[in-house]
């Protein structure tokens, strides 16, 4: 395995390298149908994925695992350009959704634990989500910036995420809408106080959202190994533990495109409550954070099987430390 392929993901390169495309969709995003812009982006991903060996590598690479692990149950050979659209679109998706292009109508809730989340919020009760890069969790924050979550109060959201990454695309977002910045906490920047904050935002009703599917840029080694695919990968540590230092009811969130590539998208939204609570004693507090770890990999491994094109992970996900890692 050569050492590209053992990156940690806060190593891989900004694919945005200029703000001038970013710019653009934003532009065309303002002025035409959102259908027509839809279009558009077929033929400007499948330039990227004629020009850009690196994403073709990573899609094949993640693909080659998915067809092991299935059987070839839901596709046998690789086809990185579907991967490299949908990640297309999902940018699109997130320009549109902090234009406030997309309406509550367009997110399809499922029969799952929606009534609850939506019931807790409405009486004034706040809750983590925790999410990942599978899909578009982006769409809870830029939803609840314009007061589209069905409920009948405005819900406050903090979101824990790490935008060095994506400086480029997030600064030119931000342009557009100065919302995208807004009570952005960076992991690395957590303590003591910043917790205090966090505890008391939820308190007043609002919600935490965390994605929980890559390691931490700062101290990658506090992780936990757990199956994935049919391999062991490595999940972060943080995410759990914020579930038990603010112990609020947590849900597990995923926003998914219906379709791989659809010109009229609607999106499948679905919420499961986590059956973990963190009123125990502190050894145990540490058995029920790997549970609650274990309980979101097994949810995210089923809606990647449900929507494998919709993994935006482009790095190698199975990629190990040379020291043995895990808690």
């Amino acid at each position: 395995m050569n050492a590209e392929t053992q990156l940690h993901w806060k190593q891989e390169k900004e694919q945005v390298h200029s703000s001038r495309p970013i710019r653009l969709l934003i532009l065309l995003v303002s002025s035409l149908p959102p259908w027509m812009v839809n279009i558009l982006v077929f033929p400007v991903a499948f330039f990227y994925f004629i020009c850009s060996k690196r994403g073709r590598t990573e899609a094949v690479l993640y693909q080659k695992q998915f067809i092991a692990y299935t059987n070839g149950k839901r596709f046998k050979l690789p086809h990185p350009y579907l991967q490299i659209l949908s990640f297309s679109l999902c940018i699109l998706e997130k320009i549109e959704g902090w234009s406030g292009k997309i309406a509550l109508d367009e997110i399809l809730f499922q029969h799952d634990d929606i009534d609850e989340l939506k019931t807790q919020l409405m009486e004034g009760t706040g809750a983590l989500l925790i999410g990942s890069h599978l899909g578009n969790i982006e769409l809870c924050r830029s939803l609840a910036s314009f007061n589209r979550t069905g409920i009948n109060r405005a819900v406050p959201v903090i979101a824990i995420m790490d935008v060095e990454a994506t400086e480029q695309f997030n600064k030119t977002i931000n342009n557009m809408n100065p919302d995208v910045s807004v009570n952005i906490v960076n992991p690395a920047d957590i303590g003591v106080d910043t917790m205090s904050r966090l505890i008391e935002h939820t308190q007043k009703g609002g919600l935490v959202v965390i994605a929980a599917d890559r390691t931490s840029a700062s101290v990658p080694e506090r992780s936990f190994e757990e199956p994935f695919l049919g391999r062991p990968a490595l999940f972060p540590y943080g995410p759990f533990l914020i579930a038990a230092l603010l112990n609020v009811p947590t849900y597990f969130v995923f926003a998914m495109r219906k379709g791989n590539a659809m010109i009229f998208p609607k999106y499948n939204m679905y919420i499961k409550k986590a059956d973990v609570t963190f009123d125990c004693s502190r050894p145990e507090r540490e058995n029920r954070i790997r549970i609650l770890c274990r309980l979101f990999v097994k949810e995210l491994e089923k809606y990647c099987i449900k929507y494998p094109f919709q993994w935006y992970n482009f790095y190698n996900f199975w990629a190990m430390p040379e020291t043995d890692s895990g808690r």
